[in-house]
């Protein structure tokens, strides 16, 4: 497995180094939408939001309120997840399968290590 050094960085063509590119854009902004859901998700504990068990008299109430402010940064994280295990297999196609990152992530994104 090769590491990504400056020295194999100057061996990549425009393609494979377009690729890389857009994995660490889009990498970065798969962090930044997990940490707003956790962000989210620790401000609900914090403040209890609806967890007494009384009725819910408003939607802000609800149980589920923090899972409904959520949805969207999900939904975006879920299609992040989906263009980075594609840019993945673009990697792996134009010969840069066994680049660590990309070697070590391919699971993590469904991806099938090539054998």
């Amino acid at each position: 497995m090769r590491e990504l050094t400056p020295d194999i960085i100057k061996t990549l063509t425009p393609d494979q180094i377009e690729l890389l590119i857009e994995l660490g854009d889009l990498a970065r902004k798969e962090e930044e939408l997990t940490s707003q859901v956790d962000a989210i998700r620790r401000q609900e504990e914090k403040v209890g939001l609806a967890r007494n068990g009384h009725l819910n008299r408003a939607v802000h109430e609800d149980a589920s309120f923090v899972d409904l402010l959520s949805v969207k940064l999900v939904r975006e994280r879920s299609i992040i997840r989906d263009k980075i295990a594609g840019i993945i297999r673009g990697l792996i196609h134009v010969g840069l399968g066994d680049i660590g990152i990309v070697a070590r992530q391919a699971a993590n994104y469904g991806i099938k290590a090539e054998g």
